[in-house]
């Protein structure tokens, strides 16, 4: 076996003047060698030739399709049909430990296949020219075989117990990542919710707020009636009559619920409008139960 030096670094102790840091002190290694991967490097090989092919026979069946479409746009139509196997071909790759996946994408490659070459073929025909029509056929099915070599070689074929333990794995990988996409639609739709909720909560004590400034100034508004007296009465000062806000904080704190506070206050206030009443205790409610 051969050795190669390696040159690598580890931490040491040094002192200065009585101080002491670790630095890193590089020192040689000897490590073994691997003897050369031949059977990746001819499978680098393989994939690389048959990539090349692949474009050529892309390349081929474009020019042969777009002609027959009539030019223009026609040779995008063209590209799609070698796109369309050469999708189903990767999708067959990344299901090879899937049996029933693979399977179906194999199926549609070969589907699709069929149709590129047969439109390949249509077109040599229509151009008077048998060969080029059974050869211009025959680049797309020759690449697609040379994949399915390839597919093949790499491929690692599963005992029936190893294929359950593999589709067991799967299904619980699969079903964590349902979990999560489900949890995390459910929490976005509580987010929303909470942040409807929130908006809801805002306009309506926004709206509570502002019929109370209107029940307010209506008090405020309202002339004061004053009882007449004799001239030999002597009139006494009047009562200070309290804001709506008030005697909702009174009549809440005090405990009464908002119907009984609202209908306490209209006792009190006759003429004072019912809805802004309501509104303002359940504002003042609303503000006790935040503080408290």
């Amino acid at each position: 076996m051969k050795f190669k030096e390696e040159i690598r670094k580890r931490l040491v102790d040094h002192t200065v003047d009585g101080v002491t840091h670790q630095i890193a002190q590089p020192y040689r290694v000897k490590v073994p060698v691997l003897p050369a991967d031949w059977d990746g490097r001819a499978m680098k090989a393989v994939s690389t030739l048959v990539l090349a092919l692949t474009g050529i026979a892309i390349v081929w069946s474009t020019v042969s399709i777009g002609q027959l479409l009539q030019g223009g746009p026609g040779y995008a139509a063209a590209a799609l049909f070698d796109i369309s196997w050469l999708s189903v071909l990767l999708l067959e790759w990344m299901a090879r430990f899937d049996p029933s996946k693979r399977k179906f994408a194999r199926t549609m490659g070969f589907l699709l296949v069929g149709i590129t070459a047969a439109a390949i073929f249509w077109h040599g025909m229509l151009a008077g020219s048998v060969a080029l029509a059974v050869v211009g056929a025959m680049v797309s099915v020759i690449a697609k075989a040379l994949w399915m070599a390839v597919f093949k070689h790499v491929d690692r074929e599963l005992s029936p117990e190893d294929r359950q333990w593999v589709a067991a794995e799967m299904s619980k990988a699969n079903a964590k990542i349902a979990i999560a996409g489900v949890r995390r639609q459910a929490a976005a739709a509580e987010v929303r919710a909470r942040l409807e909720i929130l908006a809801a909560e805002k306009a309506l004590g926004e709206l509570d707020e502002q019929d109370a400034n209107t029940a307010e100034h209506e008090v405020e508004q309202a002339p004061a009636r004053v009882a007449l007296s004799s001239a030999n009465t002597v009139r006494e000062p009047a009562a200070e009559v309290l804001s709506i806000a008030e005697l909702a904080r009174q009549q809440v704190a005090a405990g009464a619920s908002n119907q009984q506070a609202a209908d306490e206050i209209l006792r009190r206030l006759p003429g004072a409008n019912v809805k802004s009443v309501e509104a303002t205790v359940r504002r003042e409610a609303r503000r006790l139960t935040r503080y408290m």
